[in-house]
C-alpha cells in the first residue's frame, strides 16, 4: 500500500491471536532501527501510521489501534530493517497472549485491498 514517497505499508505474512488486518509501516530507505531513523522521517512515519489507523477503523471496524516496534537483540528485534507494527484492536482480543499464525495469500490480498480502499 502506497502511503507516501518515503514510507509504505504492507500486510505481513502472519497475524497474532486471530486478529487480522495488522500491518507494517516501513521506510523505503534502509535503516536498521529507530536509532538510525533521521528526524525528518519521523514525521512521515507518524503521518502514515495515523492514516493507516484511520483506514483500519473504517475497513476493519476496530475499536482501537496498537503499535509496536523493537530495537536491538535485547529489545526483541529480529528483522534488521526498521518497521512499525500497527494492530487493529477489539475488546478482550488477547493480542499480547496470542499465537502467531500465517495468513493465506488470499487473506492478505483481501485485507490489503480493503485497507487500500479505505486510504483513498
Amino acid at each position: 500500500m502506497l502511503l507516501d514517497a518515503n514510507v509504505f505499508a504492507l500486510v505481513p505474512t502472519h497475524h497474532y491471536a486471530g486478529i487480522k488486518g495488522n500491518c507494517l509501516v516501513v521506510p523505503r530507505t534502509h535503516y536498521e532501527n529507530v536509532l538510525d531513523i533521521p528526524d525528518d522521517l519521523g514525521r512521515d512515519f507518524f503521518h502514515a501510521t495515523r492514516r493507516l489507523a484511520q483506514a483500519m477503523r473504517t475497513a476493519l471496524h476496530c475499536e482501537g489501534i496498537s503499535t509496536r516496534q523493537h530495537n536491538g537483540p535485547a529489545g526483541d528485534q529480529d528483522v534488521w530493517h526498521y518497521h512499525l507494527h500497527v494492530f487493529p484492536r477489539y475488546p478482550s482480543d488477547g493480542l499480547h497472549a496470542g499465537q502467531k499464525a500465517l495468513y493465506t495469500p488470499a487473506e492478505r490480498m483481501a485485507l490489503a485491498a480493503g485497507l487500500r480502499a479505505a486510504l483513498q
